[in-house]
């Protein structure tokens, strides 16, 4: 029913590794001197002295964001019509206008059962427009209520010293607990508008980069470079000469990445000549002649976040040619000889203007083929990756490109709403990879907060899902034999969590509630925990003991005993994630879609789980022949 960690990463993470679906940023500059990491805890409890009381400023500064965010929300629904409408009528529309713009200021209880609203587990309220008024709306309130509240500083000296706690133990030895918990204060910090600069600091040294993807210029070339040999006829006119000829084009287009530290350039380049038989009429006169064009050509290319683009193609020709005869189709020598003259003197011009026509051509086929393309792949990475993404709030923060001589690399950072990313930069590649994914868990555990949190997900809705990405549904996500479809409300407070250490990975799916059919079940937790191990054929992962599926907060040899409903849903989780987490999951190598085929199997030569990251690398195997093609640098 859910599609887990384990097919993401002995599946997914290779096709997301080329397709570049990562993403990137660096942490918010610090003005100020950034103190050491030993130090963060010291400030905490030094900032218990920079208490700032909330004013009506802060307050109007709220309003001025919900209102916003409001206008926004206001304008999708008008663009939805009739939906628009309901939805208007579900989320309370006009007390939430009245209330926004009442001059003595909104009625509390009023704007909170609003919220109430936006915040339930409705499908359609996980898109970024309602998103948006929500968390506004809740940032709203909680000044409105702490304007004059003297608890406030005292919850405040509170945090600041659990903070500190959590910061000194993490920085002993960061876990996904202590992650959550620094998280949540700094989210309360930025929500109430205390401690920037400590919360600047923290941020400094815990909001890294928390997915890099890197592929070699071999590997990008692989579906974009080749041999050229094509056929195909010409017509030109030089000099008011009709010109005809059979064309016949060999040459090689290859791929050079550009260095830069912003995008990811590429190049892709054509070297080749055109043989030519050609006739040429001119009046009564027929001449016949051959022709050896030979080429250079560019056409540049750049990926960002945005999508991809491209600079028309440029190219340089030289043709030179030669007349084997000229006939007269009314047989006159003296029109002949007169034309043989006339050819002579206007030979070099024809060829000037032959090499400029043929790299008019030769421009107009690289970017006709490049365009249609780049059309194809913009609107995959549009629908698939950042539409639905941005539309749920879930695209990352950044996105980073760049590209060295060599390598095409992809930083990213998934850090969510004001939770912590990667403490530290990934550990290190086995050298000579040709690609390679660090993932720290952070970026799953970050992602799967913002997507899943307090909401319930259909066995239905994830089968869909699952067949537009695949173009199928996976064995594993197929519904139990009895029909009955399964859902899962998802906890608020870590939905899904993994944990990436010690050579291996664990995994946790928290469900407040579980449905299958009409039959409605307690909240339990399901975990698993997998070593990763050489295999004959690679690398595989191991499950280490059976499938874990408790009740939230239950330890295990306690004493305490389950009760009968929560036994059936225990046997009926354990039967049902048996088909999500398999006793062992190999990874073997893959083969790369489309035209990239071409740089053969993609094998394994590293999986490793510590310090918080999953890190794979792959090298090329063995390349199947590629056969004869005309590229996008091939023209005539």
């Amino acid at each position: 029913m859910l599609s887990q960690f384990n097919r993401f990463a002995w599946g997914w993470l290779p096709v997301a590794a080329i397709a570049v679906a990562a993403a990137a940023v660096a942490a918010e500059p610090v003005t100020a001197k950034v103190p050491a990491v030993a130090e963060l805890p010291g400030m905490c409890r030094a900032a218990k002295a920079e208490f700032r009381p909330l004013s009506k400023t802060d307050l109007e500064q709220a309003k001025a964001k919900l209102l916003a965010a409001v206008g926004r929300l206001d304008q999708r629904l008008t663009q939805s019509g009739p939906s628009g409408e309901g939805w208007r009528k579900y989320l309370h529309w006009e007390p939430l206008q009245s209330e926004l713009h009442r001059p003595q200021g909104p009625d509390i209880a009023t704007l909170t059962n609003v919220y109430r609203r936006f915040a339930a587990d409705h499908e359609g309220l996980d898109l970024v427009w309602f998103i948006d008024v929500q968390h506004a709306l809740r940032n709203y309130l909680a000044i409105s209520k702490a304007i004059g509240n003297p608890q406030i500083k005292a919850d405040y000296e509170r945090l600041l010293d659990s903070l500190a706690k959590y910061l000194q133990a993490y920085a002993a030895k960061p876990t996904t607990e202590d992650a959550l918990a620094i998280s949540e204060s700094l989210h309360w910090l930025t929500d109430a508008g205390q401690a920037r600069p400590l919360v600047q600091a923290i941020e400094h040294y815990y909001v890294r980069p928390n997915l890099v993807a890197v592929v070699s210029d071999s590997v990008v070339g692989a579906g974009m470079a080749g041999p050229v040999d094509d056929t195909m006829p010409v017509r030109d006119c030089i000099l008011n000469t009709d010109m005809h000829a059979t064309a016949h084009t060999v040459g090689e287009t290859t791929v050079k990445l550009c260095p830069n530290d912003e995008l990811a350039v590429v190049d892709t380049l054509f070297f080749g000549a055109t043989m030519s038989a050609t006739l040429g009429y001119h009046g009564p006169v027929i001449i016949h002649g051959t022709a050896k064009t030979t080429y250079g050509s560019r056409k540049r290319m750049w990926f960002d976040a945005d999508g991809l683009s491209s600079h028309p193609a440029v190219s340089n020709a030289v043709t030179h040619s030669n007349i084997c005869d000229i006939q007269s189709n009314r047989g006159r020598q003296l029109m002949e000889k007169m034309a043989w003259r006339r050819a002579d003197k206007q030979q070099p011009q024809a060829e000037c203007i032959a090499s400029q026509h043929a790299e008019q051509r030769l421009n107009k086929r690289i970017d006709d083929q490049a365009e249609e393309a780049l059309q194809k792949a913009n609107q995959a990475y549009q629908s698939k990756f950042r539409q639905p993404f941005r539309e749920h709030k879930l695209f990352p923060q950044n996105l980073q490109f760049s590209t060295t001589e060599h390598l095409l690399r992809v930083v990213g950072l998934e850090a969510g709403d004001s939770r912590l990313a990667a403490p530290a930069a990934p550990p290190p590649v086995v050298n000579g990879a040709d690609m390679s994914l660090c993932v720290h868990e952070s970026m799953v555990n970050n992602l799967a907060a913002d997507a899943l949190s307090g909401r319930t997900i259909h066995e239905q809705k994830l089968q869909s899902t699952a067949i537009d990405m695949f173009g199928h549904l996976p064995e594993r996500m197929r519904g139990d034999e009895d029909g009955r479809p399964w859902a899962i409300l998802f906890a608020r407070r870590q939905p899904v969590s993994v944990t990436f250490a010690d050579g291996g990975y664990t995994i946790t799916i928290r469900g407040v509630t579980y449905t299958k059919g009409g039959d409605s079940y307690p909240g339990m937790n399901v975990t698993a925990h997998y070593k990763i191990a050489r295999s004959p054929q690679g690398f595989k992962a191991v499950r280490q003991g059976g499938i874990q599926v408790f009740p939230p907060g239950f330890v295990p040899g306690s004493g305490t005993r389950l009760s009968g409903r929560q036994q059936v849903l225990r046997s009926l989780l354990e039967k049902r994630f048996a088909k999500v987490f398999e006793p062992e999951i190999a990874s073997q190598g893959f083969v790369l879609p489309g035209k990239w085929e071409t740089a053969g199997k993609m094998l394994p030569v590293q999986f490793d789980c510590r310090d918080g990251w999953l890190v794979a690398a792959w090298k090329r195997g063995p390349a199947e022949p590629k056969p004869a093609a005309t590229p996008s640098g091939a023209a005539k």
